[in-house]
C-alpha cells in the first residue's frame, strides 16, 4: 500500500480498563493501514475473533493499489474473509460459539482516506479543531435514531447503545459499510477507536485531547488516560494518525 504522497505519524495504545479482567480488543498500526477491533464482551473468545479479524486485515498493508476504490474494495472483502473465518472458528469450536468482533478499517491512498467498517467501533476526523464521526455505529440505538424514534442525545444514555445490529463472524456473510472516501490535508488528525473510549468521553472532551497533543503517541496516551478517569467501563483501543505534508 505504497504511497508518498502525504506523510504520516501514527501511535496506538490499548487498556483493558477498570471493569473487563481481560482485554478483547485489537488494532494493527500500520504505515498507511490502520484497524481496530472489539470482540464482543460476554462472548466466548472475544479476544480471539478481534485477533482473527484484525489479521486478515494486517495481510494487506504489503500490497500495492491504483485507486482509493481498489483499496477500499480490498479493506471490505478482507472484513468478509475475517467473518467467514471467524465464524468457521466458532463453528468449529464449541467453546467458541457466539464469538465475533467489531472492525473498523482504514487506509490512506494518495491524499484520500478508504474506510470500512462493522460494529460500534468508530473512525473520527479531526481538522480545525472540529470532530466529525466517519462512521455509523451498527446499533439498535443508532437504528433508532435513523427511523427518527430518538435523538442522538437520547441515544447515547440508553441501554441499547450496546446492543449491536451487525458484528463481525455472528453468520456466515456479513454486510459491509464502505463510506465515501475522505480527503486529507496537512494538519487533520485520523482517530480510530474501540467504544471504550467514546462511553465514557463526549466528542468535545476526545477533541480537545486531541488538539492539546499533536503528538500521537502523546494523544493516544491521554486519549486512555481520559477514558479510564471516566470510569474505564471497558477496553479501550485508539490510534491515532497526524497528517503531514509530503
Amino acid at each position: 500500500m505504497t504511497d508518498t504522497t502525504l506523510t504520516l505519524i501514527a501511535h496506538a495504545g490499548t487498556h483493558v480498563g477498570k471493569v473487563r479482567s481481560g482485554n478483547e480488543d485489537a488494532y494493527h498500526c500500520g504505515e498507511r493501514l490502520f484497524v481496530v477491533a472489539d470482540g464482543l464482551g460476554g462472548h466466548a473468545a472475544g479476544e480471539v475473533a478481534s485477533a482473527l479479524a484484525v489479521e486478515e486485515l494486517a495481510g494487506l498493508e504489503p500490497r500495492d493499489f491504483s485507486t482509493v476504490e481498489e483499496v477500499q474494495e480490498a479493506l471490505a472483502e478482507a472484513i468478509r474473509a475475517g467473518n467467514r473465518r471467524v465464524h468457521a472458528e466458532a463453528e468449529a469450536d464449541a467453546r467458541r460459539a457466539g464469538m465475533g468482533t467489531t472492525l473498523t478499517a482504514a487506509a490512506v491512498m494518495g491524499e484520500r482516506l478508504a474506510l470500512a467498517h462493522v460494529g460500534d467501533s468508530r473512525a473520527y476526523l479531526l481538522r480545525g479543531g472540529a470532530l466529525q464521526q466517519l462512521t455509523t455505529d451498527h446499533t439498535a440505538a443508532q437504528e433508532a435514531v435513523d427511523a427518527g424514534y430518538l435523538t442522538p442525545e437520547q441515544a447515547a444514555t440508553r441501554p441499547e447503545r450496546h446492543m449491536l445490529a451487525r458484528a463481525v463472524g455472528l453468520a456466515l456473510d456479513v454486510a459491509v459499510d464502505t463510506p465515501e472516501p475522505v480527503g486529507l490535508a496537512p494538519g487533520d488528525r485520523v482517530l480510530l477507536c474501540s467504544d471504550g473510549l467514546v462511553d465514557p468521553l463526549t466528542d468535545q472532551a476526545i477533541a480537545t485531547i486531541l488538539e492539546e497533543h499533536p503528538d500521537p503517541r502523546e494523544a493516544c496516551e491521554g486519549l486512555v488516560q481520559a477514558a479510564l478517569d471516566g470510569g474505564g467501563p471497558d477496553n479501550v483501543t485508539v490510534v491515532v494518525v497526524r497528517i503531514d505534508g509530503s
